[in-house]
Protein backbone atom coordinates (compact mmCIF):
# COMPACT_ATOMS: atom_id res chain seq x y z
CA UNK A 1 0.00 0.00 0.00
CA UNK A 2 0.99 3.42 0.45
CA UNK A 3 3.65 2.77 2.66
CA UNK A 4 4.97 0.40 1.16
CA UNK A 5 5.21 3.24 -1.75
CA UNK A 6 6.61 5.95 -0.14
CA UNK A 7 9.15 3.66 1.81
CA UNK A 8 9.93 2.62 -2.01
CA UNK A 9 10.65 5.73 -3.18
CA UNK A 10 12.81 6.65 -0.23
CA UNK A 11 15.33 3.94 -1.17
CA UNK A 12 14.76 4.74 -5.11
CA UNK A 13 15.73 8.78 -4.88
CA UNK A 14 17.79 8.18 -1.63
CA UNK A 15 19.94 11.19 -2.73
CA UNK A 16 16.94 13.84 -3.85
CA UNK A 17 16.12 15.83 -0.43
CA UNK A 18 12.86 16.70 -1.94
CA UNK A 19 12.18 13.41 -2.26
CA UNK A 20 13.16 12.56 1.10
CA UNK A 21 11.83 15.48 2.92
CA UNK A 22 8.63 14.84 1.45
CA UNK A 23 8.54 10.86 2.25
CA UNK A 24 9.75 11.89 5.61
CA UNK A 25 6.55 14.39 6.23
CA UNK A 26 4.30 11.46 5.06
CA UNK A 27 5.60 8.90 7.27
CA UNK A 28 5.25 11.99 10.19
CA UNK A 29 1.56 12.00 9.47
CA UNK A 30 0.52 7.92 9.03
CA UNK A 31 2.54 7.62 11.86
CA UNK A 32 0.48 10.42 14.03
CA UNK A 33 -1.38 8.26 16.73
CA UNK A 34 -1.81 5.21 14.17
CA UNK A 35 -0.33 2.04 16.32
CA UNK A 36 -0.72 0.04 13.19
CA UNK A 37 0.55 2.26 10.46
CA UNK A 38 3.35 2.75 13.08
CA UNK A 39 4.53 -0.96 12.92
CA UNK A 40 3.98 -0.91 9.45
CA UNK A 41 6.31 1.65 8.84
CA UNK A 42 8.79 -0.63 10.62
CA UNK A 43 8.17 -3.86 8.81
CA UNK A 44 8.34 -1.93 5.61
CA UNK A 45 12.29 -0.93 6.37
CA UNK A 46 10.78 3.00 7.00
CA UNK A 47 12.88 3.72 10.17
CA UNK A 48 15.96 2.41 8.16
CA UNK A 49 14.69 4.44 5.51
CA UNK A 50 14.19 7.77 7.63
CA UNK A 51 17.84 7.74 9.61
CA UNK A 52 19.29 7.17 6.39
CA UNK A 53 17.76 10.16 4.70
CA UNK A 54 18.97 12.19 7.83
CA UNK A 55 22.34 10.84 7.20
CA UNK A 56 22.62 11.61 3.89
CA UNK A 57 20.98 15.23 3.98
CA UNK A 58 22.53 16.13 7.01
CA UNK A 59 22.67 19.68 5.23
CA UNK A 60 18.78 19.51 4.53
CA UNK A 61 16.88 21.62 7.31
CA UNK A 62 14.14 20.56 6.05
CA UNK A 63 14.65 16.47 5.96
CA UNK A 64 16.42 16.58 9.08
CA UNK A 65 12.89 18.67 10.83
CA UNK A 66 10.35 15.90 9.35
CA UNK A 67 12.57 13.01 9.91
CA UNK A 68 12.71 13.64 13.45
CA UNK A 69 8.83 14.77 13.28
CA UNK A 70 8.68 11.18 11.79
CA UNK A 71 10.36 9.67 14.08
CA UNK A 72 9.38 11.19 17.46
CA UNK A 73 5.77 10.07 16.21
CA UNK A 74 7.38 6.27 15.61
CA UNK A 75 8.70 6.04 18.97
CA UNK A 76 4.85 6.56 20.45
CA UNK A 77 5.43 3.04 20.11
CA UNK A 78 7.74 0.73 22.44
CA UNK A 79 8.48 -1.67 20.15
CA UNK A 80 9.72 1.46 17.22
CA UNK A 81 11.99 2.71 20.38
CA UNK A 82 14.05 -0.27 20.10
CA UNK A 83 14.22 -0.32 16.28
CA UNK A 84 15.23 3.57 16.39
CA UNK A 85 18.13 3.11 18.77
CA UNK A 86 19.57 -0.24 16.84
CA UNK A 87 19.14 2.02 13.39
CA UNK A 88 20.79 4.67 14.54
CA UNK A 89 18.38 7.04 14.97
CA UNK A 90 19.44 8.39 18.06
CA UNK A 91 23.09 9.54 16.68
CA UNK A 92 21.23 10.94 13.90
CA UNK A 93 19.08 13.09 15.93
CA UNK A 94 22.12 14.52 17.82
CA UNK A 95 23.85 14.88 14.67
CA UNK A 96 20.65 17.39 13.47
CA UNK A 97 20.85 19.05 17.11
CA UNK A 98 24.63 19.72 16.65
CA UNK A 99 24.67 20.64 12.65
CA UNK A 100 21.42 23.27 12.73
CA UNK A 101 21.71 24.10 16.33
CA UNK A 102 19.74 28.22 15.61
CA UNK A 103 16.86 26.81 14.24
CA UNK A 104 14.16 26.27 16.65
CA UNK A 105 12.16 23.75 14.35
CA UNK A 106 14.61 20.75 14.15
CA UNK A 107 15.87 21.58 18.16
CA UNK A 108 11.86 20.97 18.85
CA UNK A 109 11.55 17.87 16.70
CA UNK A 110 14.52 16.46 17.90
CA UNK A 111 13.77 16.78 21.96
CA UNK A 112 10.51 15.53 20.93
CA UNK A 113 11.94 12.59 19.50
CA UNK A 114 14.46 11.87 22.65
CA UNK A 115 11.77 12.26 24.80
CA UNK A 116 9.49 9.82 23.15
CA UNK A 117 12.82 7.22 23.42
CA UNK A 118 13.05 7.37 26.87
CA UNK A 119 8.92 6.40 27.53
CA UNK A 120 9.32 3.09 27.40
CA UNK A 121 11.71 3.14 30.48
CA UNK A 122 14.02 2.08 29.08
CA UNK A 123 17.65 2.08 30.57
CA UNK A 124 19.62 1.35 27.48
CA UNK A 125 17.94 4.56 25.80
CA UNK A 126 19.19 6.71 28.04
CA UNK A 127 22.37 5.10 27.82
CA UNK A 128 22.45 5.45 24.14
CA UNK A 129 21.18 9.04 24.44
CA UNK A 130 23.58 9.92 27.19
CA UNK A 131 26.65 8.52 24.93
CA UNK A 132 25.21 9.42 21.51
CA UNK A 133 26.19 13.28 23.20
CA UNK A 134 22.34 13.76 24.06
CA UNK A 135 22.63 15.24 27.05
CA UNK A 136 25.19 17.89 25.71
CA UNK A 137 22.74 18.65 22.83
CA UNK A 138 20.21 19.54 24.86
CA UNK A 139 21.89 21.89 27.73
CA UNK A 140 23.20 23.72 24.25
CA UNK A 141 19.95 24.17 22.88
CA UNK A 142 18.46 25.46 26.06
CA UNK A 143 21.51 27.98 26.18
CA UNK A 144 21.22 28.80 23.03
CA UNK A 145 17.51 29.21 23.14
CA UNK A 146 16.54 30.78 26.04
CA UNK A 147 14.44 32.44 25.16
CA UNK A 148 11.67 29.84 23.52
CA UNK A 149 9.92 28.82 26.72
CA UNK A 150 7.81 25.96 24.50
CA UNK A 151 11.64 24.40 23.59
CA UNK A 152 12.69 25.17 27.67
CA UNK A 153 10.10 23.03 28.55
CA UNK A 154 10.75 20.22 26.24
CA UNK A 155 14.43 20.75 26.73
CA UNK A 156 13.73 20.12 30.77
CA UNK A 157 11.57 17.57 30.22
CA UNK A 158 14.25 15.14 27.79
CA UNK A 159 16.68 16.09 31.02
CA UNK A 160 13.95 14.60 33.29
CA UNK A 161 12.93 11.72 31.59
CA UNK A 162 17.22 10.73 31.60
CA UNK A 163 17.47 10.58 35.27
CA UNK A 164 14.22 11.09 37.21
CA UNK A 165 13.64 7.31 38.73
CA UNK A 166 15.83 5.10 37.16
CA UNK A 167 18.85 3.32 38.53
CA UNK A 168 21.11 4.25 35.85
CA UNK A 169 23.35 6.50 37.92
CA UNK A 170 25.55 7.45 35.26
CA UNK A 171 23.20 9.21 33.52
CA UNK A 172 21.95 11.56 36.87
CA UNK A 173 25.72 11.74 37.60
CA UNK A 174 26.34 13.07 33.48
CA UNK A 175 23.63 15.68 33.27
CA UNK A 176 24.47 16.81 36.90
CA UNK A 177 28.49 17.46 35.59
CA UNK A 178 26.69 19.22 32.50
CA UNK A 179 24.52 21.45 34.64
CA UNK A 180 27.20 21.91 36.80
CA UNK A 181 25.60 20.54 40.01
CA UNK A 182 27.74 17.55 40.64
Amino acid sequence: GGIEAVVSAMRRHEHVSGVQEQACAALMSLAYRNNANQITITEEGGIKAIVSAMRRNEESVGVQEQACWALKNLACNNCNQTAIAKAGGIEAVVTAMRQHKGLVGVQEKACAVLRNMTTSNSNANRIAIAEAGGIDAVVSVMQRHAGSADLQELACEVLDDLTDGYSDYGNRVAVQSILGLA
